[in-house]
């Protein structure tokens, strides 16, 4: 075979994360089922000579969906629970038919990942101290610091520091986790009440040997998040890939899609990041990267608020985006959060798609990308939108439309990037 097998675990900061980091109240665990699902979304990044290897069976109407937009790929599944990574649950057999395949192109790059390419006999992955140092927010702040870029933060390691340099902001502080990641981990303080408990809850995991590793950053009046994706090759160059706008509620992510224009010149953020990419290079890492940044209401831009060293909802929406730019098209990716009731499950979201439904042509439409796994009362489900630039609003009205006919509804739904 030529292709690559594709696979991942979704919540790999987790598994970045030392054990004896002190944890913020607002920590979640490992993010259950909705997470655990997510790795179906890799399909978007297939070529059909790549092998897809998923934590649970595919739902074959979500399949035929993919297919009718173009998106095709061979497929499997590691029958794992929820816990754990899908990597360390893979049987003899689906193991034996990864060798048919050139490499392994992993969501991330975690410990079971190594062990997982050892046993196959890869060796195109970069080196994990490499992956586990890019990933930490404490480093990025480094570099950004090092280069004199705007938005740095403080990095503190006692209680005592964090009271302090939360104190000495103008404002609320956001406090993060050097492996937080969307919405976990990272918490707002605003007043000295919530820093008293803060405190408190840390002290007592000191007390019990934990150490404190942790970012403050002020909280940035922000007009818009986006993000800027790259890939670094092995030896040290880089390939710039785009931006991607990003839409958020607080801190958790809701989904991604073009940059509008004007929002941000990209000449000009390239230039800014380059020297963080340079830095990222020098560890050795290899692979896709994304870097979480912010323009401001007064229009500046803060360029580097992380990196994550890993595949990104960002880089997915930005390579569907690139499969239908011939056609006019621009790709937004959405998350929809539903309730579901007994005996409903993805299959009747795709099928009420209907006429709505992308064909891979020159005609918009949505693609379901994820969600065997949702059931009574509800769960998660990504969708592509394929639509002309400005049309999205139309098509965040068909979507209501769409999930109503299914006989489900909707929690929350956003305006999208």
């Amino acid at each position: 075979m030529s292709g690559r097998v594709r696979l991942g675990t979704f919540d790999a900061e987790s598994w970045w994360r030392p054990a004896d980091l002190a944890a913020l109240p607002a920590v979640a665990g490992g993010g259950g089922a909705a997470v655990a699902g997510m790795d179906e979304l890799l399909a978007g990044f297939c070529r059909p000579d790549d092998l897809l290897v998923t934590r649970g069976p595919m739902d074959p109407v979500l399949v035929d969906g993919l297919a009718d937009a173009g998106i095709h790929f061979g497929r499997t599944d590691a029958g794992a629970p929820a816990d754990g990574t899908v990597e360390r649950h893979l049987s003899d057999p689906v193991v034996t038919r990864m060798q048919e395949y050139d490499g392994l192109a992993p969501y991330a790059v975690l410990p079971d990942t190594v062990a997982l390419a050892e046993r196959v006999g890869w060796d195109d992955l970069p080196d994990l101290d490499a992956v586990r140092l890019v990933n930490s927010k404490t480093w990025s702040n480094e570099v950004v610091r090092r280069l004199g870029l705007p938005g740095a933060g403080r990095v503190v390691r006692t209680v005592d520091d964090l009271v302090a340099a939360v104190s000495e902001v103008d404002g609320p502080s956001v406090v993060k986790d050097p492996y937080g990641v969307s919405g976990r981990a990272i918490l707002e303080v605003g007043t000295p009440g919530v820093l008293a408990a803060v405190a408190r809850v840390l002290r007592k995991q000191v007390a019990a040997g934990e150490r404190v590793e942790l970012l403050v950053q002020p909280k940035y009046a922000k007009r818009h998040d986006f993000s800027g994706h790259l890939l670094v090759h092995r030896g040290g160059g880089w390939d710039w890939l785009g931006l991607q706008a990003m839409t958020n509620r607080g801190f958790r992510y809701l989904g991604s899609g073009p940059v509008r224009p004007g929002l941000v010149d990209e000449d000009d953020y390239r230039r800014m990041i380059t020297g963080v990419v340079e830095a990222v290079a020098e560890t050795g890492y290899s692979g896709p990267v994304g870097v979480d940044s912010m323009v401001l209401d007064d229009g500046r831009v803060i360029p580097v608020l992380e990196v994550n060293a890993r595949h990104s909802l960002g880089l997915l929406a930005r390579t569907l985006d690139l499969r239908v730019a011939h056609h006019g098209l621009r790709c937004h990716l959405v998350q929809l959060d539903l309730v579901v009731g007994p005996d409903q499950g993805v299959a009747d979201l795709v099928r009420a798609l209907g006429a709505a439904g992308y064909r891979g042509g020159p005609d918009a439409g949505a693609t379901v990308l994820s969600g065997s796994a949702v059931s009574a009362p509800g769960g998660r489900v990504h969708v592509a939108v394929f639509c002309r630039q400005g049309d999205l609003p139309l098509w965040w009205d068909r979507l209501r439309t769409v999930v109503a006919t299914a006989g489900m509804s909707t929690r929350g739904v956003p305006d999208a990037a």
